[in-house]
């Protein structure tokens, strides 16, 4: 389905492109998924042309808004960037139209089809857990079996606005495909086939449906028609169609209204990174999921996000995107980055969920309007540091400063509960006071604050500059005739009017350094940008509405009203006064020193005629202007006019850096010119968006310099890597390797990073001009990473019946076992070789070790033996083994001298082991030599032993003085004798258990 009007466009892709790989804006709206940073229905959302649509498991949902809203919303949002106060509020009208797939399979899923190289992060609300980084854009979404046998495709046209198809199979029924419309002001089938659909805040034309199949490769048009019954939408084919052949639906709806709300971003601040990379923020316009069907009204203060987009130096590619915000109106203020490319964003919140990070040093909203200072990391997928900071009225904040601890930031409040410092300069607010703030990288500690400013009248500060020493200067416009001047300052008395103020804070903001009003004395004056050169002395842009007289030899429009001047370090001494503009038109956006000295300034002007020198193609009219002057003020190096008339910006904090480049944002419509390889040519919203620009003068004499070296592959330590340098126009090189190394001059050098780590390293390509040598400078991030250690424990034993695990450690690397696991360690429960490959992405360290099985301990079998000397009990085991009888020996051998059960715990190195042995001790056999089995009772029978009973199995042979054998048997018993003639007889007795198994002897019979 199209949805289109002549007017209307899809909102700006805010997009991050992860890889080398160069993205251009896809046509038509991309199709964001959900990661929990929108209502839980919501699968997809898209920008169109006059709204959003949003696709969920049971419908689409279009949330249209009201165009002439949005106009008063931006109007009013003018009126608060001019004034520094909040903005009005405004009523915001909009219309959400449920269209829903009637009798559709619950089954159905919604699948993303061809990624964008981009992603989305969304910071929005206090709640972390609806925070959502890296999310994917898709150029389509395709429902399957959606209906039986039917599909539907979503996705964009050339232009911005929304299409679908349903694609019938062979034996499906398009007669199934129903859309029920809810929350509309009506549906009206019209004569030329198309479905008018009324709304609240605009009527939305869906063009008649088109049905084709492909025959042989070739479209073969299918009569189809729009039937609607009731609110419910279905499709009608009057001369049926082939369906052994799949049928396509494609209908078109075209948006018919101009929203100018959703999708929508409010051009406002500009930053740049030390690579050059572009960074650009607005007021983003988009309201979150309609949660009812209908016409709905929301504030405006509701419906406003910061919208931050990176951009690479040539602005041809997207590197990401990123949303913060709350609930309430979040209105950017200004961009920095650190050296590391991670960005503070300044932010005025009206939201009490704005996001905090932990511990961070105020997490509660205060007043009626907070400062906000947010710190992402390079990719903006996490929060670094976030807070609140401000007291309980309105606290605006104007302009930030990057410290190498954290942010130095200034702003105007009128809150008498404002925070200040022990320690701090002023801590006193009089009226409405300039404030100075210095917050840690984390924002979890206010290091100090303090206002500066008179006991009555208004201060209002525009701008900040941080000094080599840290110290901080400040300026501004103040209406307090006690502002603070320090004595000897160039001017001490206050005009009378509005008058400008430049002062030094010290680095802790303890002390007053110096501080001078400036301006004219007979009107209104203001110092709206500053910054300090080479030596220390400071450079200060302004207007002035009464007499201002330039120095000799400086530049000195006659009608003039915004001057440059020079102070010294001190700030008691004008250095010169130019003027470099023959208008009353011109709003100063940007100022910079350049490093050879040069003065750069930028805005908006909306008369003509300014002075032209060396112009950009087209660039002697327009709407915005830059020019660069000599750093006395007395030439004029450059002068050119960029883009058409009428446009504006919604902060004064744009950028120019230390080479002259300009970066700039403007809120604008359509055509304005872009580049041939910029990632956005043309405006998709159809209504104000942002539009950012980098413009290089090249000022310095001399080839233009661009600096560029290829990527670096991570490798291991010690890497020894090669540099590709890719500069253009320039011949001589400095490197800097970060490793502490000396720097190198070389074209292409060759260097070994001994150790690991992630190493910046930097490349200066030094400029051939000879006035102003236009360097260029580039980095390049080589990560050498440690080569994997693994280390397996030699001398490994297993118990029998045990386990053991071996681990390789190395948290974040890859693992190959020869067991086939894959784990960083696994359980072994047999004897053997095992080794494992630990790989990092780049490199890999092999080790093995051997598993050896510890055998079980032996011990003596249970054993009878004599109790004279006892019996030997011995164990075999492991060497160095342990051992602890129940007797307490721990010996591995003891000497049983009585009959009972012996135990022995036995530990080889981890494997403990119980064994136990029983053990019989038997007197020693002394048979007699005389028995008289005369029938007393006494020694009448043959007895071997003391005991009352022999041991079972005893063999007992007797033979007469003639050899005759006289008596056998195997179970003696003690009982021969008695009856035998007297005499004398031979013996042998045998018994294993015996201590002596076999007794030979003789015996007499006496009677």
């Amino acid at each position: 389905m199209f949805l289109s009007t002549r007017w209307l466009r899809p909102v700006l892709g805010m997009l991050g492109v992860a890889g080398s790989v160069a993205a251009q804006a896809a046509a038509g709206p991309q199709f964001v998924e959900n990661k929990s940073q929108w209502a839980a229905p919501v699968r997809f959302r898209a920008e169109v042309p006059g709204g959003s649509v949003f696709l969920t498991a049971t419908g689409l949902v279009y949330d249209w808004r009201s165009a002439a809203d949005q106009q008063r919303a931006h109007h009013a949002a003018e009126v608060a960037t001019r004034t520094h106060q909040p903005a009005a509020e405004v009523a915001m009208h909009g219309h959400a139209v449920f269209v829903d797939f009637v009798g559709a399979t619950a089954a159905a899923q919604s699948v993303g089809q061809q990624p964008l190289p981009a992603y989305h992060n969304y910071f929005i609300g206090s709640d972390p857990s609806r925070w959502a980084s890296h999310v994917t854009l898709f150029e389509e979404v395709r429902y399957q079996s959606l209906y039986p046998g039917t599909d539907l495709r979503v996705y964009g046209t050339d232009n911005g606005s929304l299409k679908y198809d349903f694609i019938v199979q062979p034996g499906g029924q398009p007669a199934a495909i129903a859309l029920r419309y809810r929350g509309t002001d009506g549906l009206k089938l019209q004569a030329d086939g198309t479905l008018l659909v009324h709304t609240s805040v605009t009527d939305v034309v869906e063009q008649r449906p088109y049905a084709y199949q492909l025959m042989r490769g070739q479209r073969r048009p299918v009569s189809c028609r729009y039937q609607l019954t009731n609110n419910v939408l279905r499709y009608n084919f009057p001369q049926g169609y082939d369906h052994s052949q799949p049928l396509v639906i494609d209908p078109v709806v075209v948006a018919a209204t101009y929203s100018g709300s959703t999708g929508q971003v409010w051009g406002a601040a500009t930053g740049y990174d030390n690579a050059g990379n572009i960074y650009t923020a607005g007021f983003g316009q988009s309201n979150g999921y309609p949660v009812t069907p209908g016409a709905y009204q929301v504030s405006y203060q509701g419906s406003t996000d910061v919208a931050i987009s990176k951009l690479n130096p040539t602005g041809s590619q997207l590197l990401y995107a990123t949303y913060l915000g709350g609930t309430g109106a979040d209105e950017v203020r200004a961009l920095r980055t650190n050296s590391a490319g991670e960005l503070y964003v300044l932010t005025s919140t009206f939201s009490a969920d704005f996001p905090r990070t932990a511990g961070c040093y105020d997490a509660s909203a205060n007043g009626l309007a907070d400062v906000a200072v947010t710190h992402l990391n390079a990719t903006s997928t996490a929060l670094l540091g976030s807070t609140y900071v401000g007291g309980n009225t309105v606290d605006t904040p104007i302009e930030l400063a990057v410290t190498n601890t954290g942010v130095v930031v200034v702003g105007t409040t009128a809150s008498s509960n404002f925070p200040t410092t022990s320690g701090a300069y002023d801590r006193t607010i009089g009226g409405t006071d300039s404030f100075v703030i210095s917050l840690n990288s984390s924002m979890t500690t206010l290091q100090w604050s303090t206002f500066l400013g008179g006991a009555l009248g208004t201060e209002t500060s525009t701008a900040i500059q941080l000094e080599p020493n840290g110290n901080v200067l400040v300026t501004g416009t103040t209406g307090s005739a006690d502002f603070p001047v320090t004595p000897g300052a160039l001017r001490t008395t206050y005009a009378g009017f509005n008058d400008g103020f430049v002062a030094r804070l010290r680095a802790d903001g303890g002390a007053l350094l110096a501080s001078t009003f400036f301006g004219s004395a007979n009107g209104a004056n203001a110092v709206t940008h500053l910054d300090a050169d080479a030596a220390g002395n400071i450079v200060i842009c302004g207007t002035a509405a009464g007499t201002l007289a330039t120095t000799p030899g400086a530049l000195a429009a006659p009608n003039g009203r915004v001057f440059v001047a020079g102070l010294n370090n001190a700030l008691t001494t004008q250095r010169f006064l130019a003027k470099p503009f023959n208008s009353f038109s011109i709003a100063i956006q940007s100022f910079k020193l350049d490093n050879c000295g040069n003065i750069h300034l930028a805005g908006f002007d909306s008369g003509s005629g300014l002075p032209v020198v060396n112009s950009l193609p087209n660039g002697v009219s327009g709407g915005f202007y830059t020019t660069t002057l000599d750093g006395a003020g007395t030439t004029r190096l450059f002068g050119s006019y960029f883009g058409p008339v009428g446009q504006h910006t919604h902060t004064s904090s744009h950028r120019i850096d230390e080479q002259g480049r300009l970066y700039q944002s403007i809120c604008t419509g359509s055509g304005f010119p872009t580049t041939s390889t910029a990632y956005g040519r043309t405006s998709r919203t159809n209504g104000l968006d942002v539009l950012v620009f980098k413009l290089d003068q090249n000022s310095g004499a001399g080839t233009s310099v661009r600096a560029a070296v290829a990527p670096i592959d991570s490798a291991c330590a010690p890497l020894r890597a090669a540099f590709v340098n890719n500069t253009m126009g320039s011949t001589r090189f400095r490197w800097n390797f970060a490793d502490g190394s000396a720097p190198d001059t070389t074209q292409a050098p060759v260097h070994l990073f001994q150790n690991p780590g992630t190493y910046r390293v930097r490349l200066v390509a030094l400029g051939t001009g000879l006035a102003c040598s236009r360097n260029d400078t580039t980095y390049v991030t080589v990560r050498v990473k440690a080569k994997p250690t693994v280390a397996l424990p030699r001398n490994l034993t297993i118990c029998p019946g045990g386990s053991l695990t071996l681990n390789a450690s190395n948290p974040g690397t890859t693992y190959r076992w020869s067991t086939g696991a894959t784990t960083a360690s696994i359980v072994v429960r047999q004897p053997g070789k095992y080794s494992v490959l630990v790989d990092n992405g780049r490199c890999s360290t092999r080790d093995s070790t051997t598993v050896r099985l510890v055998a079980s301990p032996t011990l003596s079998a249970d054993t009878t033996g004599c109790i004279v000397g006892g019996v030997v009990l011995k164990t075999t085991a492991e060497p160095g083994s342990a051992y602890l009888w129940s007797t307490l020996a721990t010996t591995p051998n003891i000497v049983a001298t009585t009959s009972g059960r012996y135990t022995v715990r036995i530990t080889q190195g981890t494997c403990i082991e119980e064994k136990e042995v029983n053990v019989t001790l038997l007197r020693p056999v002394s048979p007699p030599n005389v028995i008289t089995p005369n029938g007393d009772g006494k020694n009448d029978t043959f007895r071997p032993s003391e005991a009352t009973t022999i041991e079972p199995g005893t063999r007992l042979r007797l033979y007469n003085r003639w050899g005759r054998q006289v008596y056998t048997t195997d179970e003696y018993r003690n009982d021969w004798g008695p009856g035998q003639p007297a005499g004398v007889y031979y013996y042998t007795l045998e018994n294993l258990h015996f201590c002596t198994p076999y007794v030979k002897g003789w015996l007499e019979v006496v009677k």
